[in-house]
């Protein structure tokens, strides 16, 4: 796979966190589940977690399709599908590693997908989105997550050199990125302790 130069710094950057990542965020688990909550998935349901990292959103979205439905996570840092594979992930989900900016899926054919903490890594969040939009059926929602603050998000991206776009999920902005990407804002919510902003797929 070719990577951007953005994206080989963000590869770089998580492959030497990958190892114990969810150990050094122990609270995030019920955000998470939260976040998949708000994409009402159906049992049957197809659904990604893009930029999956180790892979903690797989759980709750494989509750929320169940045994029927599909669970595809995906991440660019090799390292990150490995500690997926180690806490079990791979049992209840397919794990990639993959660009979520060339998804191999066919048109829409998902109900949902999770973006939790991947819109400012990606150095083309337009195309990113509307290949997103182009596997999703119309009316699926996409969920932009973060389980941090947004203002605190920027300031740990500074404190640990990651080299993000935090612009991308900024308030005024937000909205104006999904809908280029095929996207409509349906419920933005910039709390203290976490970021989510609800997409559905247009048409």
């Amino acid at each position: 796979m070719n990577l951007s130069r953005d994206l080989a710094q963000t590869r770089e950057f998580f492959t030497s966190r990958a190892e114990g990542w969810e150990d050094r965020h122990p609270d995030d688990d019920v955000l998470f589940s939260w976040a998949v909550d708000q994409l009402r998935l159906s049992p049957g349901d197809a659904v990604i977690d893009a930029g999956c990292g180790s892979g903690r959103a797989l759980v709750p979205l494989r509750g929320a399709v169940g045994p029927q439905g599909a669970v595809l996570g995906i991440d660019a840092t090799p390292a990150m599908i490995r500690e997926a594979a180690r806490l079990g992930r791979q049992s209840i989900s397919v794990c990639a590693v993959g660009d979520v900016g060339r998804l191999p899926l066919r048109d829409n054919c998902v109900a949902g997908i999770l973006a939790a903490g991947l819109l400012p890594h990606l150095p083309d969040p337009v195309g990113a989105l509307r290949e997103m939009a182009r596997v999703a059926q119309p009316g699926a929602r996409l969920g932009v997550f973060h389980p941090i603050g947004r203002l605190a998000l920027v300031a740990r991206h500074q404190s640990r050199g990651a080299h993000a776009h935090d612009m991308n999920i900024d308030p005024h902005r937000i909205g104006p990125l999904l809908a280029e990407g095929g996207w409509t804002l349906e419920h933005l919510d910039d709390a203290d302790d976490h970021y989510l902003a609800l997409g559905m797929r247009n048409g």
